[in-house]
């Protein structure tokens, strides 16, 4: 406890260190994570906040509008959207003119040496099937690009740092020019412009990545609205307003005058690594943060059982942002397990068994509960439960008893059935969520052992198929039903099919849906596939949480997105406002917390 004082005491003083030498109309952010960050190379930012960090410094062929609603794609270092072939399966794009990569170390000082061209774009999308990297976006590429598995079992049989099989490039990505590129797919996919706003595809420069070697995931060298400054690892990430950053305007602004400023409009991100959930929340209720997603910990203490948030802190120009999040969380069937891969009657009677509304109550009003794969807000979402979707105990002891274990009795040992549940975490929530889970079991006869991970751990076991139950979730890469679905496709096994689902009649139809334009045909086959996947019970379909964001009254131009990972170049404050309002706290104890 003394330790944890000790931290917290640091993080508050260095950042009201470093606010006091703020210059007073300098716009500058104030934000936190969570996690520490592992990487700042596109090709490796697996998690939302290694792609957060790199769409700070890196920018993609498209983006995401970030006001429109339903979610909307826009051009970002293209010229216009891609020109596509009647059969979807060709794409030609056309750089602006004004991309340049930000200057540094590996760059000659000529601005020439750093303008960007379209062979800084197909290497960029090679990367990610670069063998050696071992990118866990290959998945976006891998059967679609054409060509694109001969170019990864070149650079296999090169050494690592060899750079000579991008020099053939390969045949689904054709250079027509400086400012031109052609993706050539195997098959129609519509869909293909979401990859081409995903920090995956952002843009990196061969010479940086050259020059950098195995230091360049340290090293970001991109075309994004800000530019690296400081980081240290286990504190805190610095960035300033990159100046070349091409001319992009926000109409949307609070603020007029910033409407008529180039993005990115703050001047400077100061973004601090916060581990303990009470050192952020006391950042944030001292100012020192702009905004804060509050926590599990946090959240009883200051929104009621209506969801309102605290009066004490409504009376402080402080703003709650409800945001269900694009996410399904869920407990998944080890199809390769002998005893729940093959026995569909017992899945079913898992599913059934498990009491939804405990699991809404457990969660105080953070999750809605999933009747299917797919989130709300996309095609293919149901809007009511499966017939395994629901809890209903009779149904679920009476097939229980079809599955062969009448009572949840093992006919093998005479013993009751003991099934395994796997979680990668063992802190007090993990902990209850089993004991939750095991009592549901237990009204069946079944005994449920639970297994605690760290995070490499449980990802092993899970590559390995060690497995029986396990409790993960899926944050959708795009606003579509594919990218939910595709985690049920055959292929996928032992990759984003974490169960490893197999289905000839699911995989047939999915690649038949996977090539329609959108349509109201392709709404009803996306939801005939979600109802087909509650029939079989690859999941129990568990929630889809519900994020809550704190705001101070300073801060302008916050907007709910799922998908704008390069939202901060939009957020802007009012430095006055912020100093004004500052003077005026007062500290509040969790008694006047809820007030």
């Amino acid at each position: 406890m003394k330790k944890l004082f000790l931290l917290l005491l640091a993080a508050l003083f260095l950042t009201a260190c470093s606010e006091r030498n703020e210059p007073e109309n300098k716009v500058v952010l104030h934000t936190c994570i969570n996690k520490i960050l592992a990487t700042l190379d596109p090709a490796l930012a697996a998690d939302t906040v290694c792609q957060y960090m790199v769409a700070s410094f890196y920018d993609t062929p498209l983006q995401y509008s970030y006001l429109k609603r339903p979610y909307g794609l826009e051009p970002s270092m293209l010229k216009r959207m891609p020109e596509v072939s009647p059969d979807s399966t060709r794409f030609l794009c056309e750089l602006r003119d004004d991309l340049y990569f930000q200057p540094g170390d590996c760059f000659p000082k000529e601005k020439s040496s750093r303008k960007i061209t379209s062979r800084d774009v197909v290497f960029s999308i090679l990367r990610l099937a670069d063998a050696h990297l071992k990118s866990s976006g290959y998945w976006l590429i891998r059967g679609k690009v054409k060509g694109i598995e001969a170019f990864r079992k070149r650079t296999a049989t090169a050494a690592s740092g060899d750079f000579s099989p991008y020099d053939s490039g390969c045949e689904g990505l054709r250079i027509v020019d400086d400012s031109r590129f052609e993706i050539i797919l195997n098959s129609p996919d519509p869909r293909f412009f979401y990859t081409l706003a995903m920090p995956y595809f952002s843009v990196v420069s061969r010479r940086a990545v050259e020059y950098w070697g195995d230091r360049f995931a340290d090293h970001p060298v991109g075309s994004g609205p800000f530019i690296l400054t400081r980081w240290q690892k286990d504190y805190q990430i610095r960035m300033r307003r990159n100046p070349e950053y091409r001319r992009e305007f926000f109409a949307g602004a609070a603020d007029e005058a910033e409407r008529n400023r180039p993005l990115p409009l703050a001047d400077e991100i100061v973004c601090s690594f916060v581990k303990q959930p009470l050192a952020g929340w006391l950042m944030f209720l001292q100012g020192n943060l702009d905004y804060y997603v509050l926590d599990g910990e946090n959240f009883a203490a200051v929104v009621n059982e209506n969801l309102q948030l605290a009066p004490s802190l409504t009376r402080r120009g402080i703003v709650l942002e409800r945001t269900p999040e694009f996410q399904t969380n869920y407990i998944g069937f080890n199809f390769t397990d002998p005893v729940l891969g093959r026995n569909p009657e017992l899945r079913r009677a898992v599913s059934l068994a498990f009491n939804r509304q405990k699991w809404l109550e457990y969660f105080s009003g953070r999750i809605e509960l999933a009747n299917g794969p797919v989130p709300p807000g996309a095609d293919g979402f149901l809007g009511t439960p499966g017939k395994y979707s629901v809890y209903d105990l009779e149904r679920a002891k009476a097939h229980l008893a079809k599955a062969g274990y009448k009572n949840g009795i093992d006919p093998a040992t005479g013993k009751p059935l003991v099934l395994m549940f796997d979680q990668a975490g063992s802190d007090t929530a993990y902990r209850q969520m089993a004991e939750l889970f095991a009592l549901d079991l237990q009204a069946l006869g079944i005994v449920l052992k639970p297994e605690f991970n760290n995070r490499a751990r449980f990802l092993q076991k899970l590559a390995q198929g060690q497995m029986q139950l396990f409790r993960l979730s899926w944050t959708g890469d795009y606003p579509d039903a594919e990218n939910f679905l595709q985690l049920f496709y055959g292929p996928n096994s032992g990759a984003s099919n974490r169960v490893c689902y197999s289905s000839e009649a699911f995989d047939r139809e999915f690649e038949a849906v996977r090539a329609m334009p959108d349509s109201p045909e392709r709404k009803r086959a996306y939801e005939a596939l979600a109802r087909r996947l509650t029939d079989e019970c690859p999941w129990i379909f568990e929630s889809h949480p519900v994020a809550f964001l704190l705001k101070h009254a300073w801060m302008r131009n916050y907007r709910p997105h799922d998908f704008a990972f390069n939202r901060w170049k939009y957020f802007s404050v009012d430095p006055a406002k912020r100093k004004s309002m500052k003077s005026e706290f007062k500290p509040l104890s969790m008694k006047e917390l809820r007030k």
